[in-house]
């Protein structure tokens, strides 16, 4: 070799040198028995080891060392062919490694170049993205349900505390298909909150179907819910019908008053809560349907399931999130504004406008409502059509309301509570007056002769706020 060839050679030396050690991404290059012949300083930055601490020596004496979990060198040698793998260093850093053959003219493996790329701040930044990501769709979300819950405020009349601490469930309930058993007296508004869980929920473009299980003859409930096919009995149509089950696919059933369900239709029931399946009457075939079941009643359904007239196994199913929607009687704040949203309803109707003057409003809070939302409303129509002024005062009430009782309600207070009703009442009255006073549940302990312990506690059971008090009108 001439002495020009043998310097040519050596500025390409230092040419590769210079191009191998200012690359971003760490390169190891071993021979053909995985012993390192050389690592440029990426790989040394990356990796934390000097070259002389590598080179000369087997990638697999380095593993076992700890210095690698892995090497993608040994694996390289016994697939034989390009191979890439994630590694996590002892320094914590994680790095994306390819290795890949170099074949002599014999077609044996010569060398093995390793490629290394730290991707420990890539997956850094990935995370913070996804965590980005899902804060987004959080925030997205609550202010969705928030919005949700004021468009379906405005389409309700609530004010009182215990009511929002219901709505608040039925909004939580709404977002997920658990099946809903609303309780409560005739007339607190059960459909209302059944309406409510649908609209708020995934179902909101599909059919909300109600059936009043109470007002169907028992001979047809059945096919009415479940459908029959074609001849299942005399004076069924031709190509037979489908039940609301079926109707509802996608939606949502309603189910009035299910305490009336004679059992071998509860039994039925059951099998479709269990199996989310129908069979028609006369039908031999199952159909899987996706309809999502809310139930109602103002019976005590664990006193008829130990009764027999009510399978325990069906109320089970039923009970899974169980809504209580208290009675008129035990949230009077919400009368004045039912009171007005009839009036201006009803004004509307008959084209009227009349106003009720601020003693009648007192009066019928007084009185206990036995027929609760659906009485005021009645009550209100009545008035509207009925009082001859524009003004409807205490002379225009019906004379068991100016009395403060019912017939129904004979042996309630003139407020429409009964005695635990009354006493619970004045001493949440008492709580929140000695919070406002004293500001805190320390202070206001000891006048009330409680320990601060038993304070919170009560203050929960009434659900009075401790962080904010709400002061109400005097």
């Amino acid at each position: 070799m001439s002495r020009a060839e043998f310097k040519a050679q050596e500025e390409i030396k230092k040419q590769l040198d210079a191009i191998i050690d200012s690359s971003y991404d760490g390169l190891w290059v071993c021979d053909r028995y995985g012993k390192v012949v050389r690592i440029n300083r990426a790989s040394e930055k990356i990796n934390g080891v000097n070259a002389k601490q590598v080179v000369g020596r087997k990638m697999e004496d380095l593993v076992r060392e700890g210095l690698l979990d892995r090497s993608v060198t040994v694996e390289v040698l016994r697939a034989r062919a390009a191979i890439t793998i994630i590694q996590k260093l002892r320094n914590g850093k994680q790095i994306l490694v390819t290795g890949s053959p170099v074949l002599d003219d014999h077609g044996e493996i010569s060398l093995v170049v390793v490629n290394e790329r730290d991707i420990t701040e890539l997956n850094r930044l990935r995370n913070e993205l996804e965590e980005s990501r899902a804060l987004a769709r959080r925030y997205r979300s609550k202010l969705s349900q928030a919005q949700g819950k004021k468009n379906l405020l405005s389409q309700m009349v609530i004010r009182s505390e215990s009511m929002h601490r219901v709505l608040d469930m039925a909004m939580k309930v709404a977002h997920v298909d658990s099946t809903v058993l609303i309780m409560g007296e005739s007339g607190v508004g059960k459909g209302a909150f059944a309406k409510v869980i649908h609209m708020a929920s995934r179902r909101k473009d599909g059919a909300f179907i109600r059936i009043d299980c109470g007002s169907i003859p028992e001979s047809l409930i059945e096919s009415e819910l479940f459908g029959y096919e074609e001849g299942a009995f005399t004076g069924a149509r031709a190509k037979g019908k489908p039940g609301h089950f079926e109707i509802a696919e996608g939606g949502t059933l309603f189910l009035d008053e299910i305490g009336n369900l004679p059992l071998n239709v509860q039994a039925k029931l059951l099998r479709f809560m269990e199996e989310n399946e129908v069979v028609r009457i006369g039908g031999t075939t199952t159909k899987k349907i996706n309809t999502r079941v809310i139930a109602a009643t103002n019976r005590n359904l664990e006193e008829m399931s130990t009764k027999g007239e009510f399978r325990q196994d069906l109320l089970f199913r039923l009970n899974v999130v169980p809504l209580k929607i208290p009675p008129l009687r035990g949230r009077m704040d919400d009368i004045p504004p039912l009171i007005c949203f009839f009036l201006k309803q009803f004004n509307k109707k008959c084209s009227m406008n009349k106003a009720i003057l601020p003693r009648a409003v007192d009066c019928l809070c007084r009185y206990s409502f036995p027929g609760n939302i659906r009485e005021v409303a009645n009550l209100v129509e009545q008035l509207v059509v009925l009082t001859p002024g524009d003004h409807i005062d205490l002379e225009d009430l019906p004379s068991h309301v100016l009395m403060g009782e019912s017939k129904k309600d004979v042996y309630l207070t003139r407020d429409g509570r009964n005695l635990p009703e009354a006493v619970a009442s004045l001493e949440r009255e008492i709580i929140v007056n000695a919070l406002k006073t004293y500001g805190s549940q320390r202070k206001a302990a000891g006048p009330l002769g409680i320990n601060q312990s038993t304070l919170a506690r009560k203050a929960k059971r009434y659900g009075i706020r401790t962080d904010s008090i709400v002061h109400y009108d005097d």
